[in-house]
């Protein structure tokens, strides 16, 4: 057993449900939402990005667990998580698709790291549980994972690279590639140069916020007049750009400040991205085929209702049939015997009348 989380103090009251509240205003004032996906950087772009990054955050903290070391294991340990999220994500931003499938769940991967690493923070600064996550998980990262020797030591990597870092990946709360974004043509969709993103995310009010900057844009566009024909030829001139100027690196593009963009790792994604849809419509298509079982189910037992319901209404009034029967065949016969009454009675009083007549006749 690991150390635990528990250090005698009283807890502060949490902040109860996580909500996206902005998201809400934004419906309730029927906004029309500008979120878009770059397939080629694997970002989610747009005016309203923030706004579906909230949401993600809702997501990964309601619906992904934590007792698992790894993302890439969640599926297999949690059945159905990856489904939930997309469903639910689907649900409130109904326009995105399965072509933005890799891209939105790469944005959930990314929010769950580092929901994960601000809890390792919290354990090393306080020790103390915070009070959006249930204590069994807490432990359970304590004693599965922070506590684990290769969880440590890559830790420790990572912080050192991080310390080593002079360009970050983002700039305030947008990414390099939604700023890149942003700078697009608006009647072509043309990306721009490596040059007016570098200006555009490290030069403010003509003060460069990175040490080489001017050295860094020098080089940029003196290796865009030399290598023009190579540059344009690239998947992504962008990132061809930059890698010429600052050198490539086997898993990270720098300058864009995304994963490596290069034959193998696109061609790795798109497996991987069709893969992963092609799960994701076998899930759906469960789903549905389970959906369509349950109504042919109901269906089923209300028709057999139905045809129960139709015989007791049959026997209902073939029993009301053979009643109205026996009281028509009862009054038929009342009234036979009526009319035989009364004829008796005429006949009798016929018979009396004639009688008296016959007495009370003159003789001749």
């Amino acid at each position: 057993m690991g150390p635990t989380g528990n250090t005698g103090l009283k807890r502060r009251k949490g902040r109860g449900l996580t909500i996206n509240g902005t998201l809400a205003k934004l419906r309730a004032r029927g906004v029309p939402l500008d979120i878009q996906f770059a397939a080629q950087f694997g970002k989610v772009c747009g005016r309203h990005t923030s706004v579906f990054k909230s949401e993600v955050t809702v997501c990964v903290r309601q619906e992904v667990p934590l007792k698992v070391k790894k993302w890439k294991v969640i599926e297999k340990a949690f059945p159905g998580t990856m489904s939930s999220i997309w469903n639910l994500l689907k649900a409130k931003f109904p326009k995105i698709s399965m072509a933005d499938y890799q891209c939105v769940m790469t944005q959930v991967e990314r929010q769950y790291n580092v929901r994960r690493h601000k809890l390792y923070k919290t354990y090393c600064t306080t020790k103390q549980c915070p009070s959006h996550v249930a204590p069994e998980d807490w432990q359970w990262l304590i004693d599965n994972l922070w506590s684990d020797e290769q969880f440590q030591k890559r830790s420790k990597q990572n912080s050192i690279n991080r310390s080593k870092q002079e360009m970050k990946s983002h700039v305030g709360t947008k990414s390099i590639v939604q700023i890149a974004h942003e700078l697009r043509n608006p009647v072509t969709g043309e990306w721009p140069s490596a040059i007016d993103v570098w200006k555009a995310t490290y030069l403010k009010n003509g003060t460069w916020s990175v040490p080489n900057g001017e050295e860094i844009l020098n080089n940029l566009q003196t290796t865009a007049e030399t290598n023009q024909e190579r540059i344009a030829a690239a998947q992504i001139p962008m990132v061809e750009h930059f890698a010429l100027v600052l050198g490539r690196k086997p898993n990270h593009s720098r300058g864009v400040g995304i994963s490596a963009i290069n034959e193998g790792a696109q061609e790795r994604y798109r497996v991987h991205a069709q893969a992963e849809a092609s799960q994701q419509q076998a899930n759906e298509a469960h789903q549905q085929a389970a959906a369509l079982l349950e109504e042919v189910q109901k269906l089923t037992v209300e028709n057999l209702q139905l045809k129960g319901e139709l015989q007791s209404q049959r026997e209902e009034l073939n029993s009301q049939k053979r009643t109205v029967e026996e009281q028509s065949g009862h009054m038929e016969r009342l009234l036979d015997q009526k009319l035989e009454e009364r004829m008796k009675a005429m006949w009798a009083h016929m018979g009396g009348t004639g009688g008296a007549l016959s007495s009370s006749a003159p003789n001749n």
